[in-house]
């Protein structure tokens, strides 16, 4: 029988296609269940990777015995269950003794492959309980020695001298153009960096951007130039990872796109609920700042992160981070950065982004950052917090299409950041 995808009187069921040197693989679970690759490796006693770099629909369903299929056991137990055809095809439903019937042959067999995402632990409330948490989620990885404090524990490069001089620099309430042009002077990279960055055919300037100050007085302006230079001198102290989730292949573009489309959000708001614009702008381009960490500082735990991120591409990337890490990227990324003395409101806002009815300090910001994540990922966002912020759903689509059309633009950009980190 035939329904529409929006009925649900039985649970959906996700196809992910797995493949070794060997062989593929088809496993087939539940939708609000986290595929376990562990457990797959366990029964099968090889080690599969996604074939799909990044399907948050799912693999098409091969037809049963004409290859192995692992079925996740616990659907024998539902007197129903819906399965599709196609990725995008419709849901069709079947008994679960059907369902036992057409994966009846030798290929095939029923076992505990999934976890229900309700059974998954949820990171701390509040981010004064951060540190303890990811301490005690540490603790599980043999291969790490812990100590008392955190920073102890991890092996934290040092933050670069820029964004040192440049933090000081905005916690001084006096400093103008001429003290943020002499400290962004003394790395030539970064300097560059900011010219080129003004030089964008994205913010049209007229003539051409000759100084660091030419940057600041005739396009981005003081606190935007403050917050670029500070987010690209961070982006130092961590590399892109080489082993990150296939789909994930340039850190900096998604981070760039974040940051403008934070931008443009920020310009469509009422003066009056309207955060700094240069942190709002900070804040996008380091929202997934824990996502370097992690990569940098738990090399062989981000590899394993990653191949889940793609098996389990239906769901938030937190579930997948608490059951393989036990604490999440914004957790880790806030600690760091409240750690290196970023401003309250960065840090903070990072911490709550994916919490849209946080309502804490700083919660605009936050809630931008949730709007934002939102968009980037086609994902529905809560009519409530675009109340909060003084938008409609209209507008934000109007933003996300204006960066959008940026993106050749916006492409050259990062390829700057590229050149320059390289």
């Amino acid at each position: 029988m035939e329904i529409s995808a929006d009925q649900q009187p039985s649970k959906r069921l996700r196809v992910v296609h797995l493949a070794d040197h060997t062989g593929r693989l088809q496993v087939i679970f539940p939708e609000q269940h986290m595929l376990d690759i562990a457990a797959v490796s366990r029964i099968t006693k090889r080690r599969f990777e996604p074939i799909t770099n990044f399907n948050s629909e799912g693999d098409p369903l091969i037809k049963p015995n004409s290859v192995s299929s692992i079925i996740e056991s616990s659907l024998l137990a539902e007197p129903k269950v819906l399965i599709r055809l196609k990725s995008d095809g419709p849901y069709h439903e079947i008994r679960s003794d059907e369902l036992k019937t057409m994966f009846s042959g030798p290929l095939n067999r029923f076992e505990d492959i999934s976890l229900d995402i309700d059974n998954i632990k949820r990171p701390a409330d509040n981010h004064e309980n951060d540190e303890e948490q990811i301490l005690e989620a540490l603790g599980r990885f043999q291969s790490i020695r812990l100590k008392q404090r955190l920073e102890e524990t991890l092996e934290i490069p040092p933050l670069p001298a820029s964004s040192h001089r440049i933090i000081r620099l905005s916690a001084d309430q006096t400093a103008g153009t001429d003290e943020l042009c002499e400290v962004i002077a003394l790395d030539p990279s970064l300097a560059a960096q900011v010219i080129s960055w003004a030089s964008s055919p994205y913010y049209g300037a007229p003539g051409t951007i000759e100084s660091v100050e030419d940057a600041i007085i005739r396009v981005l302006g003081f606190d935007m130039v403050m917050n670029l230079a500070l987010g690209l001198s961070m982006g130092n102290a961590f590399h892109a990872p080489d082993n990150g989730p296939r789909h994930y292949e340039n850190f900096w573009l998604d981070s760039v796109s974040n940051a403008v489309l934070m931008e443009a959000l920020v310009k469509a708001m009422p003066n009056e609920k309207r955060p700094k614009l240069g942190h709002a702008y900070l804040a996008g381009l380091l929202q997934n700042f824990g996502y370097l960490a992690i990569s940098s500082i738990l090399p062989p735990h981000f590899s394993i992160l990653s191949r889940y991120y793609e098996a389990n591409a239906h769901l938030p990337s937190e579930l997948v981070e608490m059951q393989i890490l036990h604490f999440t990227k914004e957790q880790l990324g806030s600690w760091l950065l409240r750690y290196w003395s970023l401003p309250d409101n960065i840090w903070t806002a990072i911490r709550y982004s994916k919490k849209p009815h946080y309502y804490g300090e700083h919660a605009t910001l936050a809630k931008l950052l949730y709007v934002s994540h939102q968009l980037r990922n086609d994902l529905d966002i809560d009519p409530s917090v675009l109340v909060e912020v003084g938008l409609d759903v209209e507008q934000a689509e109007t933003c996300r299409k204006e960066v959008y059309q940026s993106s050749h633009e916006l492409h050259k950009m990062v390829s700057l950041i590229d050149k320059m980190n390289a």
